[in-house]
């Protein structure tokens, strides 16, 4: 099933319009709320109706990437609500957060419909924030956003919800609730420690996204309250997320890889891993490491 028949009625709809709504993500941005909630000046933009779709864009300026924007979710303008002063509040219906979050990079070969981009992203945005774009842009980018253009998911209800869960910094998930909590938890999980570390690898700087993993310090089975924390999270690339894992290595609390001495046992793991001994992970923008998780894994996991 593709993703875009997830918003079939209102594709079929003559009168939806469409936009791009760029949201810094938190309380602090004029009251928006991702996936709940987004408001705006309908002196300056008085376009957007109820029954529109649109894509969220998380701007350079709000960005956990450096200034790198990105597209990370769609969803549906259910109700407007004037709350007064020149401002209007929207009410989100069908959210959808990305399987894959879009770059800049992702999009450089793309064709946009409602506008030509030119050589660079420059002024290609609106600088107040709204876009009004056309039905092919909605439906390209929300494609490109899912390996294959196939739905992963029929139903988003409990992402969203660990997703909005974990921006209000409840970072508690409960045993057994079930299957689709767990492996809704471990994405949204993922999904944020490897945006915080700009998709590369802390220790490595492998960046090819298929390769990376949000890996958690403390693992998930230890500790409910830190399941989605961030901060209990290092993107690291393949193998040595395994090796973190298990115990082969360990970083201490002035952020610096340790090899287990055990790991010498086998040549071709040592080769691989002797080069990263010593050195200092990177340190994301947001959400690094907590020394104390950090202390905890060296202590119940790394092999000494």
């Amino acid at each position: 099933m593709e993703i875009t028949n997830y918003f079939n009625k209102e594709l079929h709809n003559a009168n939806t319009s469409y936009f791009i709504l760029d949201t810094k993500g938190n309380t602090g941005d004029h009251g928006d709320v991702d996936f709940k909630s987004y408001d705006w000046s309908p002196s300056k933009f008085n376009r957007v109706k109820e029954g529109d779709l649109f894509l969220y864009r998380r701007p350079g300026k709000a960005s956990e990437l450096k200034g790198k924007f990105y597209f990370f979710g769609a969803g549906k303008i259910e109700r407007i609500e004037d709350i007064g002063e020149d401002r209007c509040r929207g009410y989100i219906g069908k959210p959808v957060s990305f399987e894959k979050r879009l770059l800049p990079q992702d999009l450089e070969h793309y064709q946009w419909h409602f506008k030509q981009r030119g050589s660079s992203w420059g002024h290609f945005f609106n600088q107040y924030g709204m876009n009004h774009i056309v039905k092919d842009d909605f439906k390209g980018i929300l494609n490109l956003a899912f390996e294959n253009g196939e739905e992963q998911t029929h139903n988003y209800d409990e992402e969203i919800k660990l997703i909005q869960q974990q921006q209000n910094n409840n970072y508690y998930v409960e045993d057994h609730k079930s299957e689709q909590k767990v492996r809704f938890g471990q994405k949204v999980f993922a999904d944020q420690v490897k945006l915080n570390y700009g998709y590369r690898c802390a220790i490595t700087d492998i960046s090819t996204r298929s390769f990376l993993v949000g890996s958690h310090i403390i693992p998930w089975s230890e500790n409910k309250s830190h399941r989605l924390d961030p901060q209990n999270g290092i993107c690291l690339s393949v193998l040595v997320d395994k090796a973190f894992d298990k115990g082969y290595i360990g970083i201490s609390n002035d952020y610096k890889v340790i090899l287990a001495s055990q790991i010498k046992r086998d040549k071709e793991l040592y080769d691989q891993l002797k080069p990263f001994e010593g050195k200092k992970i990177k340190y994301p923008k947001s959400s690094p490491p907590r020394v104390d998780f950090l202390e905890w894994h060296l202590k119940e996991i790394f092999n000494k």
